[in-house]
């Protein structure tokens, strides 16, 4: 008898039933299929790789997953990948919820998000990250930009009520304000604009106290924003590794294939 895993799922061919958008720069598109009971429950904020079908296609070609990585069909078209963050997952409802930011830009997860509608089809891989995505800690230092900002509403939602710590975190404009769900103890600093005001969050940020030992530190976003916090909170704090997620999502005027090896290299020098 055969033991059906996330793993041996993977990846998953996934539908759009519901769209929403939460702001006039970010669309939650709900996505179901039946594999995915089987995926994991608490992936809330997880990253995944999200496969996209190609002009002309009605859903991405998709490999098997073996022992020795994903095996492709020979007449496969390979999909363009993307990375984002999962918002919810139910599995008992067989459903997933993404969110895209619309950004003025166009590239191939943007232009799908403004275009979807019911029965579009792409795929996504297994849940990445630490498990915990974010551990128990006495107080929480978060930061991000409107590409994280679905990550860190999911975690905001899924702290214990009795967390205290503060969101920093870059929006476009005072439309793409949220009213997060979160503990009490968690304040929201918004910082309203572009690029240009990552510097501001920036200096908000550092200009925190020193943090107390029991702190765990969630930043993404970015390059400029991710890279500059890290180096604060490792070389100026001298806070350890182990209380850091720290990872760089974007750079402006870059797309994810330009930015890919470029990204590994920047967090190698970081942690050096």
């Amino acid at each position: 008898m055969t033991t059906e895993t996330p793993r041996s799922r993977a990846p998953y061919l996934i539908e759009v039933i519901r769209l929403r958008d939460i702001t006039p720069h970010l669309r939650r598109i709900t996505f179901s299929a039946a594999d995915l009971c089987y995926y994991p429950a608490n992936a809330a904020a997880a990253h995944i790789k999200v496969f996209l079908p190609h002009a002309g296609q009605t859903q991405p070609d998709l490999p098997t997953l073996s022992d020795n990585g994903p095996v492709w069909a020979a007449d496969a078209v390979r999909p363009l990948i993307r990375t984002y963050s999962i918002r919810a997952i139910r599995p008992q409802q067989a459903e997933i919820d993404i969110e895209f930011a619309l950004h003025d830009h166009s590239g191939p997860a943007v232009n799908f998000a403004r275009q979807a509608k019911p029965g579009d089809k792409i795929g996504i891989s297994n849940p990445g990250g630490p498990k915990p995505m974010l551990p128990a800690a006495d107080f929480y230092y978060l930061a991000g930009d409107p590409s994280s900002l679905p990550a860190i509403a999911a975690l905001l939602e899924n702290l214990p009520a009795h967390s205290t710590g503060c969101a920093f975190i870059r929006v476009d404009t005072p439309a793409d304000l949220l009213d997060l769900k979160k503990p009490t103890g968690i304040e929201l600093r918004w910082i309203i604009g572009n690029t240009e005001k990552t510097a501001e969050l920036i200096t908000q940020f550092c200009a925190q106290p020193l943090p107390q030992a029991g702190t765990q530190f969630w930043l993404a976003g970015e390059d400029r924003l991710v890279v500059e916090l890290r180096r604060h909170v490792r070389r100026v704090w001298k806070c350890d590794r182990n209380q850091l997620y720290a990872v760089p999502y974007w750079r402006e005027g870059l797309n994810e294939e330009s930015y890919h090896d470029k990204r590994h290299e920047i967090m190698d020098d970081i942690d050096s």
